[in-house]
């Protein structure tokens, strides 16, 4: 692969990916793979397509202010509309981690990560959500939920996201994601050439409105949580 830059790593650079469809990039060897898995899944009757790709640092940093600010609603833990929503900002951004990367730290920066859907076992009027109750026992993607997770491995993909992590002092909760997959090869060239301290900086003097706040989140602990980065994947 060539030179991984910190602004690849960060979603600053979209060099080096490709068309996966009409509105979604990502790197070469994750696309393969999904074509592979696509037509696999449809075997077993799971119309297996992607809703997220490549997302940059810009698209995250959007979404991200976007619940910063109250213009996006922000989750809690059983993935109901936060009430209060917590007027100390670095509460608030801890709570908007739970289901949304801090920007520049999002796996979807790479190129390697997808969230994935089977649109035909979605109930008709049913809109996508990308929560997990939508895979619960009894739900409409229960059954795919365990199509994948019984073969993403077969064509080098994994869940990073299957089981939440567990909040600590130090470390905000991750969500439960069954959806969000990981091409481990392409992954794992990005892991290895993260620059957390670039990272921090970064947006620490950027000019978005948690700038003030990155250092007082962003321990290398919670980027590790958020990325995987010294973790099994």
């Amino acid at each position: 692969m060539s030179e991984l830059t910190w602004q690849r790593c960060m979603g600053l650079s979209n060099e080096f990916l490709v068309p996966l469809n009409e509105r979604l990039m990502c790197l070469p060897q994750a696309k393969e793979a999904f074509i592979n898995l696509q037509a696999h899944a449809k075997k077993f009757g799971f119309d297996l397509q992607a809703c997220s790709a490549f997302r940059s640092f810009e698209a995250q940093a959007t979404i991200f202010n976007a619940k910063f600010t109250g213009q996006r609603v922000i989750l809690d833990k059983n993935e109901q509309p936060l009430s209060p929503i917590p007027s100390d900002p670095v509460e608030r951004i801890k709570a908007i981690l739970l289901f949304s990367a801090m920007p520049g730290f999002s796996r979807h920066h790479f190129g390697s990560d997808l969230d994935v859907y089977a649109p035909n076992k979605l109930p008709a009027g049913q809109k996508l959500e990308l929560t997990y109750r939508e895979y619960l026992p009894n739900s409409y993607f229960y059954e795919f939920g365990c199509y994948l997770k019984e073969n993403l491995s077969l064509f080098g993909f994994s869940n990073p996201y299957l089981n939440a992590e567990t909040s600590t002092s130090q470390v905000v909760a991750i969500g439960i994601e069954p959806w969000h997959i990981s091409h481990l090869e392409s992954a794992q060239a990005y892991i290895t050439n993260f620059d957390y301290e670039q990272a921090v900086n970064y947006l620490a003097h950027s000019n978005l409105a948690i700038a003030p706040y990155v250092k007082d989140v962003m321990t290398f602990k919670q980027a590790d949580a958020m990325l995987k980065l010294t973790s099994n994947q």
